[in-house]
């Protein structure tokens, strides 16, 4: 077993201590039949069951059933404090949350597994493929547009939005650039014009180019009827997406997975 995971004592005296010791310091794991009781302004009640029961540092508790994805019962983060308890042979988990007069009982009738786990971990995922990220790509990669491209701004503000791109082309034109990362829509196209309408009116010569993945053929005669172009970019080749691995199909269910 990991370095990290203490598996804690089968005897209810010892483990009340111990679990009331590692609150707070560390991530609780019980794992066996219990009844559950939620006591507040709505009540639930679940009759015994085998049931997995987790708490986690900031006292968050999740409380899970033996199929699907979502806690049958939950409690936030420093909603009231936790304690644990021997209450007629059984082990019991008490929370209580002053504020709204709640409260939170969950009973083992028998306790499988406990334990606790002391590791540290990043909760702060790096997450790529939201449209900024397609555009600060395209910024930095100007060319990927039109070769001798100058990007003057990007996220310009005007009366009524934002210009993804704000650039000048070779010939000294300014260039709009409307950026999606899926298949463009019709209302996207309409939009650029929006952009490009508000310069001209202002008496600039002004182009217009819409990016995005895929065009439609709705969306490619809309650009063509108000003299408006664009360019095909396809998102998968700015940001691959990461490589599964190999023993791992994608029709993979949830639970063969974690058996593999």
């Amino acid at each position: 077993m990991n370095d990290n995971i203490t598996q804690l004592s089968p005897n209810l005296p010892i483990l009340q201590d111990q679990l009331n010791d590692h609150l707070e310091k560390n991530m609780i794991l019980l794992l066996g039949n219990c009844s559950a009781f939620f006591d507040g302004r709505i009540k639930s009640r679940f009759p015994d069951g085998d049931r997995v029961l987790i708490i986690k540092k900031d006292l968050s508790i999740l409380l899970h059933g033996s199929s699907g994805v979502k806690p049958v019962q939950w409690q936030l983060a420093g909603a009231g404090k936790v304690s644990f308890r021997i209450v007629d042979e059984c082990f019991q988990m008490e929370t209580y949350r002053p504020k709204t007069d709640e409260s939170f009982f969950i009973t083992f009738s028998e306790v499988y597994l406990a334990l606790s786990y002391e590791g540290q971990s990043d909760e702060t995922a790096s997450i790529i493929g939201h449209e900024k990220d397609f555009v600060e790509y395209l910024v930095n990669n100007p060319d990927i547009i039109e070769q001798d491209l100058q990007i003057i701004e990007s996220e310009k503000e005007i009366d009524f939005g934002f210009i993804d791109i704000w650039a000048l082309d070779a010939s000294g034109t300014f260039v709009v650039i409307e950026v999606k990362k899926s298949s463009a829509t019709p209302a996207d196209a309409h939009q650029l014009r929006r952009y490009v309408d508000f310069f001209q009116k202002k008496g600039q010569k002004v182009r217009g180019i819409l990016i995005a993945t895929s065009l439609p053929k709705k969306v490619k005669t809309y650009l063509k009827n108000f003299n408006l172009e664009s360019c095909l970019v396809p998102w998968q080749d700015v940001f691959p997406t990461i490589s599964r691995p190999s023993s791992i199909s994608q029709s993979k269910k949830l639970d063969e997975f974690f058996n593999l």
